[in-house]
């Protein structure tokens, strides 16, 4: 058929038939809708447009264009199909189109339809034919493209889309589709009369000359896995898509790359350690590994700005010959992303979305005593915490002391004991407490469940000249603190531009805006007091003085002399302040590419990021802590008024202001050739690159501040910040001034003034790298790169690194002598050896001295600097020089592939800090401090178990092993000589990082107090008397073995995936009780203080109880009770270390694919729905009921974040058009 300039079909004069397009048909029938109700009011007056003609013998090419000219329809036929109609004899005479159809149609090979204004001519020898559809994917479960679909034995066909789709019309029901591609095995399927095929999975095809061509991206270049003697590994992208509890596309990689750990304890977020590429290799620099976006370095904090949809291929390189090319800031791997890009064809429109519902956090997870056991608990030990803390120290003011108000229970125990109230009233009174929950208040007012929704469109396509790829995405994350608000926007577009055959040139951009709101809720959890209530029957809300500074006895003087309400309520505080944060981020990429030779080419890359943010911190004058502040610098005059320092009037206004500027510069030659019908095949490159990276921070604070005007007033900011008000109502100094006077960092106390900090990096490379393959069986790799830094000493040779690597790699299935062994399908051995490095972060470690400002109220003008860090000279960059060998494998038509790596890694030159002089300004410096080992292996399988057609089940398995020992550490700044220098050391000399050190615990003596065995057999209760030989190595608490296992099944439309992680080797300490002095009381707005753990229920209470425990006795008197034993004996002891090894689902997914038929008929390329179900722990070694994720490692206790619920559910749809 042929087509005129507005898409409309005419008869076409060629003699071939023209198969009709249904789907064009149905297009314009969509198309035809809008005109659908003038259609059907005037259909009679349509149907009576009429026809006159007379005609006698006249062929029907003759008669359709004259009855398209009286009607105004449109006609579809072809001159072939026409000529088989006999001649046509009518006079007809104001008759309407319908009748003159039905006589020129009779008794003729040819029938029609009427589709809106469009006469279809159809061959009835065509109706016993049929189209069929169907999706092609291959045995991952990914979509096969470009394969060729043929009917057997003719020469129709098509060939499937981006997506596997194919549709082929006109087809014989008996027919047999022959399928065919360049890496698949040819399939056959015969159709029996079906029109639906539905999902068809091809099998790759590898033979001697034919492997599977599986793409390895370093961030410079890209090359063929089998050409690469690097160790590296691939995520299933398919899985990664699909994980939803994360926007971090780094997080979706737990238990896909064997070698990576993602930790998610509390103390692996402390540490840095978050993700860790074959163990540790630094001490105290950045510990997590390079990532590379677009081959563009990005910092790990700041990869949440990439959308994960956006994500086409992540790689992770491990050893030096695959990292190496990034030289002396990949000693801790480096992970690879590259995002999709468009291709040539038409254009396609995505949406992918989900919902994400983790709801509430187990704010009940520690082991705490419940209201009752509480009370309880305070009964028994009032009298003695009464004699160590009388009434009136305990309501006395007192915050150098941590002494503020009395809880509740607290105060109707000191009332019945002073006679304020009978012993009959405050047991009711306390009775009732014991009766009370306020676990059901607690999860409704400052709980809510938590949703992450995320909502992807893309549109891509282009032509052999210009191919684009644009996305936007939302992103709603909707914690679990009510009041908080997070909302991003994300738009990336990428245009390639092929302008012909020796220049192209790309164009990148990927914005980022984050907005973020958060009110004053409390941080909460059992580990507060729980009986109290936070709102009456009525529901009032409740107030809570002893929570802030004062007692009840103290209060109402207080507020006597400042006039200042000093009541505290939770619930009323919640809205009286806010923090609003907007982040902007851009990154922008361009690219060249100029053919200059045969194989030879230049390639340029040139980026900028720009990151600006700002907070706003801002708490109103009716705000507790403000109303504090103001008492805090007030003066009770003798004339009974108040002289305010700080405004009663506006708020306490603070606003963070911070700019990234980061720029590199790339250029490279790259040579790529094979000759001698592909016997030799080299592929080099050289080029040079700059890169700078500059931050700068600044913070101001004002009081007073007006939110409407945007006003403040002027104050004495010296008086304030320097010299200090004298004789203050509520005196925190203990010289009787007002305190938090310092200008430095304002979480760490500041009230006034302003700060600046401007930290730049700047590195200069020049590199080369090579890979040479002969014969398809011999490969050698090498590369040298030479990196400068600002942040090293004066000494030239302290500031460049150069690095290097080597490595070789042997095909051995491509060998004559395998040819014959038809069961293996790839074999290779490989071996690497190289050096990488390390730098140290900005503002760290420097050549020259790194000063801050300071105000020091002793100096006279208050005005001083500080070392922030002082310069060594002789700094020089971390090393790491890593040994790699390797075996890949595949066998049985590769329904068994995978790859073991055993490596040794060798740092030397450790970053960290070494003593010096005091009278240098400072006890240390930052140095080259030693040296570490890393050993360990990676096993990587993957297994297509059943292959049945229509059913599939395919399983991957990664495993790692890596253990490390620190074997030199040089002038440590502290000497290790006592036992209890090793509990909090993780880095001890001839022991793997992250040890975990404990007492030898010999349980407790008569009197209830905890003992040690020492080395020597000696048991003891004598304080400080353990050495270093006296103390238990239990492990580390990183884990030694982690990994994945995965499970694919697919029938038909249906895809189900198994996921599940590993940790174990490593060990922690359980949740157990750790206050055994003291009193008993809450801590100054901390809502996680205050109950005790349930295991001080089984204390030591009287002699012969050390037979059946092993919780020591309570000594109110904190003084008595460390004159008289040590408890961390007991809580630092063997015995309260635990295995901390588990195994989880990490997440189940199931996938539908509606039918090809369906989204045929649907005008849609495709149309699949998911749902999820992450985080289910299926073992854990402990019997202790501690989720190990969410485990304090590195201290006994409860753990210093409350685990969120960490179960969740996902829906969503992927739709492409």
């Amino acid at each position: 058929m042929q087509s005129s300039a507005k898409g409309m079909c005419y008869p076409k004069k060629s003699g071939k038939p023209a198969t009709l397009s249904v789907r064009r048909l149905l297009n314009q029938k969509v198309a035809a809708l809008v005109l659908l109700l003038v259609l059907t009011l005037a259909g009679k007056a349509v149907m009576a447009q009429t026809i006159s003609l007379s005609a006698k013998q006249a062929p029907l090419s003759k008669i359709l264009p004259e009855l398209k000219k009286q009607s105004g329809y449109q006609f579809f036929y072809n001159d072939a199909m026409l000529a088989k109609a006999s001649p046509v004899s009518l006079d007809v005479e104001r008759a309407s189109l319908k009748d003159v159809l039905a006589i020129i149609f009779r008794n003729q090979p040819l029938t029609y339809a009427i589709v809106a204004k469009t006469v279809v001519v159809k061959d009835t020898a065509m109706l016993s034919q049929m189209d069929v559809v169907g999706f092609l994917k291959d045995e991952n479960g990914k979509p096969a493209a470009g394969i060729s679909v043929q009917e057997k034995g003719r020469s129709k066909g098509t060939f499937s889309n981006a997506d596997g789709l194919f549709v082929l019309k006109d087809i014989d029901p008996g027919a047999t589709l022959l399928f065919t591609g360049l890496n698949v095995e040819t399939h056959e399927v015969r159709i029996n009369g079906r029109s639906d095929l539905a999902t068809i999975t091809l099998k790759t095809k590898v033979t001697a000359l034919n492997e599977i061509n599986v793409a390895v991206s370093t961030g410079y270049q890209t090359i063929s896995k089998e050409r690469s003697a690097g160790s590296f590994s691939k995520p299933d992208m398919a899985v990664v898509a699909d994980r939803s509890t994360s926007m971090n596309i780094l997080q979706r990689l737990d238990g896909q790359i064997p070698g990576l750990v993602i930790n998610n304890s509390p103390s692996a977020s402390t540490d840095k350690n978050t993700f860790l590429i074959r163990g540790l290799n630094t001490l105290q620099s950045d510990r997590n590994p390079l990532v590379v976006v677009d081959g563009i370095a990005v910092d790990v904090s700041r990869i949440s700005t990439i959308n994960p949809q956006d994500v086409a291929d992540i790689t992770v390189l491990k050893d030096a010959t695959a990292a190496s090319i990034w030289g002396a800031r990949a000693s801790n791997g480096v992970i690879v992303i590259n995002t999709k890009k468009g291709k040539s064809g038409k254009m396609k429109v995505t949406y992918d979305g989900f919902v994400n519902f983790q709801g509430r956090p187990q704010y009940d997870y520690f082991h705490m005593m419940n209201s009752s056991q509480y009370i309880q608990t305070m009964r028994e030990v009032f009298d003695s915490v009464s004699l160590y803390m009388p009434y009136q120290r305990a309501t006395t003011y007192d915050p150098l002391n941590s002494v503020y108000g009395l809880a509740p229970s607290n105060q109707i125990l000191y009332d019945m004991k002073n006679g304020v109230i009978s012993k009959e009233v405050g047991n009711a009174k306390l009775d009732s407490l014991g009766r009370i929950s306020n676990t059901s208040q607690m999860g409704d007012i400052w709980y809510r469940p938590s949703l992450l929704t995320n909502h992807t469109v893309t549109v891509s396509g282009g032509t052999d000249k210009h191919a684009y790829y644009n996305s936007f995405a939302y992103t709603d994350n909707k914690s679990y603190t009510p009041g908080s608000k997070d909302n991003t926007f994300k738009l990336n577009t990428r245009q390639d531009f092929n302008f012909n055959r020796l220049l192209k040139i790309y164009v990148s951009a990927d914005l980022t805006n984050n907005s973020t709101t958060d009110s004053r809720p409390i941080s909460i959890d059992n580990r507060y007091l729980p009986y109290q209530l936070f709102r009456d029957d009525n529901g009032n809300s409740l107030n809570m003085p002893y929570m802030g500074y004062l007692s009840e006895r103290e209060r109402p003087n207080i507020e006597k002399l400042s006039k200042i309400n000093m009541n505290y309520n939770p619930i009323d505080n919640m809205n009286t302040g806010y923090t609003k944060s907007n982040t902007f981020s851009g990154r922008f990429n361009t690219g060249i590419t100029v053919n200059l030779y045969k194989g030879l080419k230049f390639e340029g890359v040139y980026a900028y990021v720009k990151e600006t943010g700002k907070t706003q911190v801002y708490d109103d004058v009716s705000n507790y802590q403000q109303r504090a502040n103001i008492t805090n610098f007030a003066v009770a005059n003798s004339d009974g008024t108040v002289t305010y320092n700080l405004p009663t009037k506006g708020g306490r206004y603070t606003v963070y202001n911070s700019s990234l500027d980061n720029w590199v510069v790339r250029n490279q030659l790259h040579y790529d050739k094979n000759w001698n019908n592909g016997k030799h095949q080299l592929t080099a490159l050289a080029g040079a690159e700059a890169q700078e990276q500059r931050t700068v921070v600044n913070r101001s604070t004002v009081y007073g501040y007006d939110e409407e005007l945007q006003t403040y007033p002027m104050l004495d900011y010296k008086l304030l910040s320097t010299t200090g008000i004298v004789g203050p109502i509520l005196p925190t100094g203990i010289d009787r001034k007002s305190s938090r006077l310092s200008t430095s960092n304002d979480e760490n106390g500041s009230y006034f003034g302003e700060s600046e900090t401007i930290p730049r990096s700047r590195f200069t490379s020049y590199y080369g790298n090579a890979a040479y393959t002969l014969l398809r069986k011999y490969s050698i790799n090498a590369s040298l790169r030479n990196d400068q830094s600002n942040l090293f000493g004066l000494n030239r040779s302290a500031q460049r690194k150069p690095v290097w690597s080597i490595g070789g790699k042997w095909n051995i299935a491509n060998e004559s002598f395998m040819h014959d062994v038809s069961w293996v399908d790839a074999l290779a051995v490989r071996a690497t050896y190289g050096l990488t490095g390390m730098s140290p972060k900005p503002g760290s470690a420097a050549s020259y001295d790194i000063f801050k400002p300071a105000t020091v109220r002793y100096v006279p003008g208050g005005q001083a600097l500080n070392i922030s860090t002082l310069s060594n000279p002789d700094l020089t960059w971390e090393s790491t020089k890593t040994y790699n060998v390797g075996i890949d494998f595949g066998i049985l038509r590769n329904r068994l592939s995978g790859s073991v790596d055993l490596y040794l890694k060798n740092t030397d030159n450790l970053l960290g800090l070494l003593p010096v002089n005091p009278l240098a300004g400072t006890s240390s410096i930052y140095g080259n401090v030693g040296s570490l080992t890393n050993k360990g292996f990676d096993i990587a399988l993957s297994s297509l178990n059943i292959d049945a057609g229509k059913f599939s089940w395919s399983t991957t398995l990664n495993m790692s092993y890596n253990k490390n020992k620190l074997t030199n550490l040089g002038l440590i700044a502290t000497p290790i000589s006592r036992g209890d220098q090793l509990l909090n050391n993780s880095y001890v000399l001839n022991y793997p990082a992250f040890a975990v050190f404990t007492y030898r615990y010999a349980g407790l003596d008569a009197s209830g107090d905890p003992q040690i065995r020492l080395a020597d057999g000696k048991v003891t209760k004598a304080n400080n008397v353990a050495k270093p030989e006296d103390m238990v190595f239990k492990g580390v608490y990183q884990p030694v073995w982690s990994g994945g296992l995965s499970n694919m099944f697919h029938y038909k439309g249906f895809s189900l995936s198994v996921n599940t992680i590993f940790n174990m080797g490593n060990v922690m300490y359980r949740d157990m009780n750790t206050q055994y002095s003291g009193s008993f009381n809450v801590g100054y707005m901390n809502f996680r203080s205050g109950n005790i753990n349930t295991e001080f229920l089984d204390r030591w209470k009287q002699p012969g109880d050390e037979l059946k425990t092993n919780v020591p006795r309570f000594v109110a008197n904190p003084s008595t009770s460390s004159a008289q034993r040590t408890t961390s004996y007991y809580t630092r002891g063997d015995i309260n270390v635990v295995d901390a090894s588990y195994i989880k689902i990490r997440d189940i997914s199931l996938v539908y694919q509606l039918p090809a038929q369906v989204v045929s008929m649907m005008h849609i390329e495709g149309l699949s729905f998911r749902a999820q179900l992450s985080n289910l722990m299926l073992w854990k070694a402990n019997h202790y009921g501690l989720d190990p994720e969410f485990s304090n490692s590195t201290s006994p206790g409860t753990s210093s974040i409350m685990p969120a619920n960490q179960k969740a559910i996902t829906i969503g749809a992927h739709l492409t058009l």
